[in-house]
């Protein structure tokens, strides 16, 4: 889970509803008391917080609710269950579920991951319709972000969970062929995670794949330039932080992107050496990574677009 101090909690929330320090703390503590808190000089007490917390809306066991996920047993579950879902077992993903549940607690966040994880697999097993899937993840956002919709997430304290159903939403949205709307929803994630006090590895995970899903949109809407810088983008933390698993993704995005603008005329036909170069390396990092999908289906594309057959 994404871990700030309390204090970054306090500041950042602040910032994001544009309340002042003063507005803040009236009654509750001074300004100076308020100003050692969101700088890191001083805790705040459980009860200081909470009250600094309610005044803005937010879930008042929002920072003490972690401690249910940290137990090695669920995160392995959790890991087990997301993996599912990436790999399409979503049957499996369900069994998985039942496990998780019995685990887990009752907090804010044991809730919240819950009420997303049902109906992930409600809706990737048909069950459910994409608007249902969209009040589902609405309910799971607004268990710790109750204005959600209503305020700006951009300067947001975002955590892991949230990030994750936001993504989940844009995806929803992309579904209904409303890609401006995911676009929106992951432009300002990525604004409050770049900003995040959240540890470094798992900030650059989690912006990889927001920038890999805000790439993928922009493509679609055919701003392909957009879509090329925003993969460039995520390619180049992929490879400061060493992060393998969305490479192959941003690196097809990218080559993609360049052949649409290759087809209209726009890129010169000399830099299909350049995408056959990126699909070759997204292919062979899907192979070391396992991404039997992913490694299929650049396989094929470079096949039927170039007459290219590659093997490991």
């Amino acid at each position: 889970m994404g871990r700030y101090r309390l204090g970054d909690i306090i500041r950042m929330t602040r910032k994001s509803l544009s309340i002042t320090q003063e507005q803040l703390c009236e009654d509750i503590c001074s300004v100076e008391t308020l100003s050692r808190i969101e700088t890191g000089r001083q805790n705040p007490g459980k009860d200081v917080y909470e009250l600094l917390m309610e005044r803005m809306g937010r879930i008042r066991d929002r920072a003490y609710s972690m401690l249910s996920v940290s137990d090695y047993k669920v995160l392995e579950k959790m890991r087990q269950f997301e993996t599912s879902i990436q790999t399409y077992e979503y049957h499996r993903a369900e069994y998985i579920l039942e496990d998780i549940k019995m685990l887990l607690g009752d907090t804010n966040l044991d809730r919240q991951f819950i009420t997303r994880a049902e109906s992930l697999v409600k809706y990737r097993l048909k069950r459910i319709s994409t608007d249902e899937f969209l009040d589902e993840l609405r309910k799971a956002i607004r268990i710790t972000i109750p204005r959600y919709g209503e305020i700006s997430l951009a300067n947001w304290p975002l955590n892991y969970n949230e990030v994750t159903i936001l993504l989940n939403i844009s995806t929803a949205y992309s579904e209904k062929e409303e890609y401006q709307k995911g676009i929106d929803i992951l432009e300002e994630v990525n604004s409050a995670v770049k900003q995040s006090y959240i540890e470094e590895e798992q900030r650059s995970t989690m912006q990889v794949v927001v920038l890999y899903s805000i790439s993928k949109w922009y493509g679609l809407l055919e701003e392909h330039q957009r879509a090329i810088e925003t993969a460039k983008e995520g390619i180049e933390i992929c490879r400061e932080f060493k992060i393998g698993n969305a490479l192959p993704h941003l690196l097809y995005n990218y080559a993609w992107n360049k052949e649409q603008l290759i087809d209209k005329g726009i890129l010169p036909p000399e830099n299909k050496r350049v995408c056959i170069n990126y699909l070759k390396k997204a292919y062979y990092i899907a192979c070391a990574m396992q991404q039997s999908y992913m490694e299929q289906f650049i396989k094929s594309h470079l096949a039927i677009n170039y007459d290219i057959m590659l093997c490991v």
